[in-house]
């Protein structure tokens, strides 16, 4: 089955595309190519008979399968018998051409007549007797007639893909025995040990190796080895690189090697690095090496900067490391830097260093380091930020549970703690730090205020509030200014500490909008004070909404400041239905859009559509 697949993996369905009377040919080729079992009427153990599919596709699988059998015996016979191939030639080629096999079925057209005969009822031997003469002598008459191309099935079956056999076809050869050289070469690479599956890339990429001459090839090969190769390190440069076969002795090649040799490197040692896939760069790749020992790299540094990091010197020829080396270059790094990012990080790809880089300084300056602080870092620890991406800001912070400040002062006295939080480092919380001053500062405040020393409403405020003492007296302050009673305000403050986090402003600014323009009584503060905890955008929309809707009798009247914002956006529209009331998601979606901001001409607009006075308008703008 690995030919088969093989097959279907080499492209034939462009060919097809692009020559559409093969198309029936190449479907009907790999559904029997697919179903290559051993056909039997009896029903599988593990299912139920002519449940598997519609009989007469299964029939029609049978005999395709047949007639794909009898068109590979046939050919191979008609190129051993008639055109003088080995039998192996005859037989690899025949069996490992499925698309080619494919239309010579459809020229001969022998498919009608088989389902004919498969219609009378025979048993299955005879059947398939009848199918295989069928075929035989549909394909012999075809042979006799026109005699085929033969390269067009050999180069499938050497691995080359339909519409590159078309491209290479020889102009004034039609018989594989006229060309002498190819079919040496080609068993020369066989006896070697090359897979003839894959000697079509040596085809592709360096015909000119098939021409070299009796017994030149093969001492080419005896003369890779004789450079330090093994024979599985060979088979794979010829395959990856078969220009090495060409120029005599492998000039380009040597040079690398010499390079090797003076790093200390063993030669077949990169030879199990080396990949059939990728073609090499020889003298790209001493380029790259010359580029370290430019920079300062003893030949000792360039021997374990190799051996810790093959593919970067076989990935692209050196690409790789020209790459890395210029991106760390571009952000300060040096020698010793470039050396620690090789030696302590192997697996490092070129590509993802200038990612790694550019998201380790948005980290740094998303906790608030200074451009030329950053650059500092980068210099001296750019090799760290290259060699793994770091995680979101806001998952470090809340992994270690600390804030900007605090992390900030951590990686500017060590910069490599940053390496503790790259992804997939499992990242522990930090251990509280010792009280600050202000936390005294803060403690005398709240027993000013009424609260008692220990208590749980003391260390819950503690917790939640932020700034100085004296901030926080000055906020406390305000709202007193603002008429509420001091023991009003305790209260609040007990309930929902974090009122004391707004700036005094804001807390001027909510309460005027509260009284002014929503048209609440300061006393229903006390009773929600987390209300001066919601943002001015989400206040300011629900409740200009729910004034609208009061004034026009469709909303009940005096609702608590809870009822109306605690809930989310969607239980707020649906329990006042403001979808449902003329105009309502007009109105919703307008203050929605302006976020608070009004213009000239939202001004209008809320005058003429909300029908609210300039004054209440003045107080929200």
């Amino acid at each position: 089955m690995g030919w088969a697949w093989a097959a279907l993996r080499s492209g034939v369905p462009r060919w097809c595309a692009q020559n559409p009377s093969c198309s029936s040919s190449w479907v009907g080729s790999i559904r029997l190519i697919i179903r290559s079992q051993p056909y039997s009427t009896a029903p599988s153990p593990s299912h139920g008979g002519e449940e598997d599919g519609d009989p007469d596709e299964v029939r029609q699988e049978m005999l395709n399968r047949w007639m794909f059998r009898a068109a590979q015996t046939t050919f191979r016979d008609y190129l051993h018998a008639t055109r003088g191939l080995c039998f192996t030639d005859a037989k690899h080629i025949s069996e490992r051409s499925p698309v080619f096999l494919g239309e010579l079925l459809d020229e001969v057209k022998v498919n009608k007549a088989v389902t004919k005969a498969a219609d009378q009822g025979e048993d299955e031997a005879r059947l398939r007797s009848k199918v295989k003469k069928r075929v035989s002598r549909a394909l012999v008459r075809l042979f006799h007639r026109r005699p085929v191309n033969e390269f067009r099935p050999f180069f499938e079956s050497i691995g080359l893909r339909p519409s590159e056999c078309d491209y290479l076809l020889p102009q004034d050869l039609t018989f594989l025995a006229d060309a002498e050289m190819l079919l040496e070469s080609c068993h020369a690479l066989c006896s070697y040990g090359i897979a003839r599956r894959k000697i079509g890339r040596i085809y592709w990429n360096a015909t000119e190796v098939f021409s070299l001459g009796q017994g030149v090839l093969a001492s080419k090969l005896e003369a890779l080895e004789g450079l330090g190769f093994s024979k599985a390190s060979v088979i794979k440069l010829v395959i990856s690189t078969p220009t090495v076969l060409v120029h005599d002795p492998a000039v380009e090649l040597k040079t690398f090697l010499l390079w090797l040799d003076d790093i200390g490197i063993q030669r077949d040692w990169i030879g199990q690095f080396l990949s059939e896939r990728v073609s090499y760069n020889w003298p790209k790749m001493v380029q790259a090496l010359q580029s370290l020992s430019d920079l300062g790299f003893t030949k000792d540094d360039i021997g374990k900067v190799v051996r810790k990091n093959p593919h970067l010197l076989l990935e692209q020829s050196g690409g790789e490391l020209h790459s890395t080396v210029d991106t760390m270059q571009r952000v300060g790094s040096g020698k010793r830097e470039l050396l620690d990012l090789f030696l302590n990080h192997p697996n490092v790809d070129s590509v993802d260093v200038g990612w790694n880089i550019s998201k380790g300084s948005c980290f740094l300056h998303d906790i608030g380091i200074s451009y030329c602080d950053v650059k500092k870092i980068l210099n001296s620890h750019g090799w760290m930020f290259g060699a793994a991406p770091m995680k979101a800001t806001s998952t470090i912070l809340a992994q270690l549970n600390v804030g900007k400040a605090r992390l900030r002062k951590i990686i500017m006295e060590e910069p490599c703690q940053s390496m503790n939080y790259t992804i997939g480092s499992k990242v522990s919380r930090l251990p509280r730090c010792k009280p600050e001053p202000c936390v005294k500062e803060k403690r005398e405040f709240l027993r000013r205020i009424g609260f008692v020393e220990g208590s749980e409403d003391m260390e819950k405020a503690l917790k939640a509030i932020r700034g100085k003492g004296t901030k926080l007296q000055d906020r406390y302050n305000k709202l007193v200014e603002k008429g509420l009673d001091p023991k009003h305000v305790a209260h609040m403050v007990k309930v929902a500490p974090r009122i004391l986090n707004q700036k005094t402003d804001a807390l001027a600014y909510k309460i005027s909008f509260l009284v002014h323009v929503a048209g609440y009584p300061l006393s229903a503060l006390p009773a929600f004070p987390r209300y001066l905890e919601f943002t001015v955008h989400k206040s300011k929309l629900k409740m200009l909404v729910y004034s609208w809707l009061l004034e026009r009798g469709l909303a009940a009247p005096q609702l608590t400041l809870s009822t109306v914002l605690a809930s989310s956006e969607t239980e707020f529209i649906k329990a006042h239905h403001v979808y449902k009331v003329p105009m309502g998601r007009e109105v919703w979606s307008k203050l929605k859009r302006e976020g608070g901001s009004f213009g000239q001409e939202e001004i209008r607009w809320l005058r003429h559509r909300c029908n609210l006075d300039d004054s209440r308008i003045e107080c929200m703008s």
